[in-house]
């Protein structure tokens, strides 16, 4: 979610955590805020480091809403939808975006795990999994295991109907076993 997943500073390197939750604030370019996905504590952003004063303050990583920006420049023509916990907020928001999808209303679905598990899209022929290292690295000794039910998950969207599909998976760690297990 969001749009960069770590802010700090090129200068001292301080990291923007959240108070609460000692957890890294996410960037939302479209509310200009730092936000804790944990706990939901909201920050505005500003350039400005808070200890060391100097306009060094950078986002780094990748969330949804830089991944549909750069999706919507590199397919301007296409219909594109996010579909994550901040674009699912209002009610009935959810269901409209299944029927849209359903209806054929969208070429590009971009989203987090809500999009993985237990819908049926017979017209979907391609799934890209972007920096699968992440859930890959959470500090849990199943985090093998969940990784792999989400790709697994994941993959199993695309080529319900019988026709040509492929998953494309991005990783930093290609060795690991259960890319294996997942192809």
């Amino acid at each position: 979610r969001g749009f960069s997943t770590i802010v700090s500073c090129q200068s001292c390197g301080y990291t923007y955590k959240c108070p609460h939750c000692e957890i890294t604030l996410t960037y939302h370019k479209s509310s200009n805020n730092l936000r804790c996905h944990y706990c939901g504590y909201t920050k505005f952003n500003s350039d400005i480091c808070p200890n060391c004063k100097e306009d060094a303050i950078r986002s780094f990583g990748t969330g949804t809403e830089k991944i549909e920006s750069e999706i919507k420049k590199l397919f301007p023509s296409s219909r594109v939808l996010r579909m994550d916990a901040d674009t699912t907020t209002k009610k009935g928001s959810h269901e409209k975006y299944i029927n849209m999808i359903a209806n054929h209303e969208v070429d590009i679905i971009i989203g987090t795990q809500m999009i993985s598990k237990g819908l049926d899209f017979p017209k979907i022929s391609l799934v890209g999994v972007i920096n699968a290292d992440e859930s890959l690295n959470i500090p849990d000794f199943r985090s093998n295991e969940k990784t792999f039910s989400l790709l697994n998950q994941v993959s199993g969207r695309a080529g319900r109907s019988g026709i040509d599909s492929k998953v494309v998976i991005q990783t930093f760690n290609p060795d690991n076993i259960i890319f294996d297990l997942v192809k």
